[in-house]
């Protein structure tokens, strides 16, 4: 099976149990289905992570910082219910950071410190934080549809881009991510902005206005290219392909959630920022 088939099938299998997921949640009026499975793949995404760094030098602290980035998953998670708590979680990295000093003191010495905590603590923002934002959004209205929308723009845009740059790209976009061109970009973008469009068009969907909505498309599709090229940029200075080989034709779970580690904070600002 070529490796574009093997995409299309796993892609449209994962979005479907995600879609899944949200029915789940929206049947029950429950966070939980999105939260665990947000927990989880931060979780493995991390790890992941870790594993990418260790090939290039690093020793980051893997269960310190799998731990670690779940406490702040679960603390911004728990800030939705608990008010007053929202505060807290900015000071959540200090016992984290503290407990990394304590254990590189009585375990590894003074060699490399500030590099392994620096990289431990760097991938608990990088993924678990920034995935973190998905329960904010879960808790906005429509918060459902807002998340299936800010999911499915990025990933359309991403999809789009892909299929577009592969026929008719012609210009490197940038030269430490060789496979994406200027016109799969573009594409990319013009993707985002019609499904955000279309979405939005949809009875029970609606979350903006039509003023709103082209700007919120373009920039929750511009966020997910930029996802796309930090991710790149990482595996280029760590000098590997993909985060891991776990899916077949797509690497690992963090080459999948790239984009969506900066769309989601974007658009939870953006929302926020409109007073959503």
């Amino acid at each position: 099976m070529s490796v574009l088939k093997t995409r299309i099938i796993l892609g449209a299998a994962m979005l479907l149990g995600f879609c899944g997921i949200v029915l789940f949640d929206y049947n029950f009026n429950s966070d939980l289905g999105l939260g665990l499975v947000g927990l989880i793949a931060s979780g493995l995404c991390l790890f992941e992570f870790y594993n990418i760094v260790e090939k290039n030098g690093f020793a980051p602290f893997k269960a310190s910082g799998i731990v670690g980035g779940v406490f702040v998953f679960l603390g911004l998670w728990y800030s939705i219910y608990q008010e007053g708590f929202k505060p807290m979680c900015a000071c959540i990295f200090f016992p984290i950071i503290f407990w990394l000093f304590c254990t590189q003191a009585l375990k590894r010495g003074v060699d490399d410190t500030i590099k392994n905590i620096s990289v431990t603590v760097f991938g608990i923002i990088y993924i678990c934080f920034f995935l973190s934002f998905i329960m904010p959004i879960r808790h906005m209205s429509n918060g459902l549809s807002v998340v299936l929308i800010v999911l499915l723009v990025t990933k359309g845009g991403d999809i789009g881009g892909y299929l577009f740059g592969r026929r008719f790209g012609r210009h490197k976009l940038t030269p430490f991510s060789p496979n994406k061109t200027i016109e799969g970009a573009l594409f990319a973008l013009f993707s985002s902005l019609m499904i955000a469009i279309g979405l939005n068009v949809i009875p029970g969907m609606k979350i903006l206005p039509f003023y709103i909505i082209v700007p919120f498309g373009l920039l929750v599709g511009a966020s997910g290219i930029c996802g796309d090229l930090i991710e790149s940029i990482i595996k280029r200075d760590m000098e590997v392909k993909d985060a891991s080989s776990a899916i077949p034709a797509f690497g690992g779970l963090l080459d999948i959630l790239d984009s969506l580690l900066i769309s989601i904070p974007v658009a939870y600002y953006f929302l926020v920022i409109i007073g959503y």
